[in-house]
């Protein structure tokens, strides 16, 4: 139980951690522009919007540090996007 709690939470840090070095001044703020070409339905979840990154950003996280089955994957996700949710919200993104 811990260890999909720590999943999550480790989802939903690398989710923020990639919307907070996407924004004005920080080293990949370039890519933003790359993003920006994209169909508005692509730019949510790739820079635009941290609980909705969680479903770019977090799956592969999820894929690099989980060994649980792939059936848990869709709750995990939701879980992220919620916790990014509280974290942007806590520091004001």
């Amino acid at each position: 139980m811990i260890e999909q709690l720590a999943i999550v939470l480790l989802m939903a840090l690398v989710a923020t951690g990639a919307y907070i070095i996407q924004q004005e001044g920080m080293i990949l703020h370039r890519l933003t522009k790359l993003w920006s070409l994209l169909p508005a339905f692509w730019q949510k979840p790739l820079w635009t919007c941290p609980p909705c990154i969680c479903s770019v950003w977090g799956i592969p996280t999820w894929f690099i540090c989980s060994d649980l089955p792939l059936m848990y994957l869709p709750v995990h996700v939701i879980g992220a996007a919620s916790m990014a949710a509280m974290l942007s919200k806590y520091l004001d993104l």
